[in-house]
């Protein structure tokens, strides 16, 4: 009954995996692969023709180049092309560089970087980890404006760049064979589980704090300029 129980677990995390392979997350990160690629390969384009026309400079003005220097040439072009085709894509940020970032720059490296992880999550996991990059996304804006000083910047930053990364690094350090056994009433996967919950559920309350504030901002905004030109109305009737 156990081994039955385990076999269907594993079955459903499988599939889990491959519907997490069309979830918008998923989508959107392989579509800044796709951009990337395509960005390297003009770029190589454009190196390649540069080797080229200083090569037909050198030939036309300087001095012929003859057999081998149109060969040598050649290999430029191939070693420029492939070279920069290959270029290794930037890494994923690190919780030590997410912590000396700009706050704006924050929530896209921590997505990036819990994009990075999600493969070694469980797939419930996996879904907790696709909400808090839509919650990230969502907050980017809103961050931009807030001063880096402020006490829910440095909440924001702690939470992100101290707090999430000791939770997922410290399951990614349990023995995979241990991480769905029972201990003290819990599981290390449910434990993953309920952090990430615990970091989802405090996203949506820092972005409804923001957003509360921009709207008191909005609503004190439209009281003072109704009552400096309403007024003003008022006052030449």
């Amino acid at each position: 009954m156990v081994d039955s129980r385990a076999a269907m677990d594993r079955a459903e995390e499988v599939l889990e995996r491959i519907r997490s392979r069309t979830t918008p997350r998923a989508i959107k990160a392989h579509r800044r692969r796709v951009v990337g690629f395509f960005r390297r390969l003009r770029l190589a384009f454009f190196a390649v023709l540069g080797v080229a026309l200083a090569g037909g400079i050198i030939g036309a003005f300087v001095t012929p180049l003859g057999i081998w220097g149109f060969f040598l040439m050649m290999v430029a072009m191939a070693v420029v092309f492939f070279g920069i085709l290959g270029w290794p894509q930037a890494p994923e940020p690190t919780p030590q560089q997410m912590a000396k970032s700009d706050l704006p720059l924050l929530p896209s490296q921590t997505e990036r970087w819990l994009e990075a992880q999600r493969l070694a999550l469980p797939a419930p996991a996996q879904r907790l980890a696709d909400e808090i990059g839509i919650k990230l996304e969502a907050l980017g804006p809103q961050l931009a404006k807030l001063d880096p000083h402020d006490p829910a910047a440095h909440e924001f930053r702690k939470l992100m760049a101290e707090e999430l990364p000791e939770l997922v690094e410290g399951y990614k350090q349990v023995p995979e064979a241990m991480r769905r056994v029972d201990r003290n009433g819990s599981s290390p996967d449910r434990q993953l589980v309920e952090g990430l919950k615990v970091v989802d559920d405090e996203l949506r309350r820092m972005g409804e704090q923001l957003v509360s504030g921009d709207l008191d901002k909005l609503a004190t905004q439209g009281r003072y300029l109704e009552l400096k030109y309403r007024g003003a109305d008022d006052q030449r009737d």
